[in-house]
């Protein structure tokens, strides 16, 4: 329902207003996350989302982490590439995830290890070069370096892409790309979900700074920089 929801205003002439971060937000962040919050509901577990956050989560054991349109930049450009996320967090660690793409109608999901992602027995076995994915809107003179000093010494033919929101996470996760590298700034909910899919994929998220995996129930919610890894790697 929250696809539909976003679809119906992606068809409009939407407005677009300015959070205190200067990030967008539209009627279509706000009605997903309600109708996902109103979906949830009966698990009686707390709900945080981008748009819905609680003063304080420290006490929360288990609960929701929701990104209700993650890519906003890319929902307001009209590019299609921004989906729906929701992680559910257990003992700071996100252990179910969901992704979705309202205009490709596309789903992947993971609960503990068990990963199902669409067309990966296509993807995965096909012959490519070394794919690295960056951001469409977001990409850093950071990123760049990483790729240049990193990467490119060992795979010189590499290629770079670009994607928008969690969708470089589901391309890692089937197997069609390699290498995610982000030095934007990404929050808690942008990951999550992802997280668990490219954890169940085989796959690794991992802080830049000392090479462990990203936290999430921290004291506050922004990732530090990071790369995430397929299986292929």
């Amino acid at each position: 329902m929250a696809g539909k929801v976003i679809m119906e205003v992606y068809a409009t002439p939407f407005e677009i207003y300015t959070k205190d971060d200067d990030s967008p937000v539209t009627q279509a962040d706000l009605k997903a996350s309600q109708i996902i919050k109103e979906t949830l509901a009966p698990s009686g577990l707390p709900f945080v989302s981008e748009e819905d956050l609680p003063a304080d989560r420290s006490q929360y054991h288990r609960y929701w982490l929701v990104d209700p349109l993650d890519g906003t930049v890319e929902f307001v450009n009209r590019n299609g590439e921004f989906t729906v996320n929701i992680a559910l967090i257990d003992d700071k660690q996100p252990i179910l995830g969901v992704i979705y793409a309202p205009v490709m109608d596309q789903l992947w999901y993971a609960v503990g290890t068990h990963c199902v992602c669409p067309s990966v027995t296509l993807r995965t076995h096909a012959v490519r070069p070394y794919t690295v994915l960056v951001s469409r809107s977001h990409r850093t003179q950071e990123v760049d370096d990483y790729i240049n000093k990193v990467l490119l010494p060992i795979h010189p033919d590499l290629i770079i892409d670009t994607q928008g929101s969690s969708l470089k996470f589901a391309r890692l996760a089937e197997g069609s790309a390699d290498v995610y590298v982000c030095y934007s700034k990404t929050k808690e909910w942008d990951t999550a979900a992802a997280d668990a899919i490219l954890r169940a994929a085989g796959g690794k998220v991992l802080r830049i700074s000392d090479g462990m995996p990203l936290e999430y129930s921290k004291a506050d919610y922004p990732n530090p920089p990071f790369v995430a890894w397929s299986a292929n790697r």
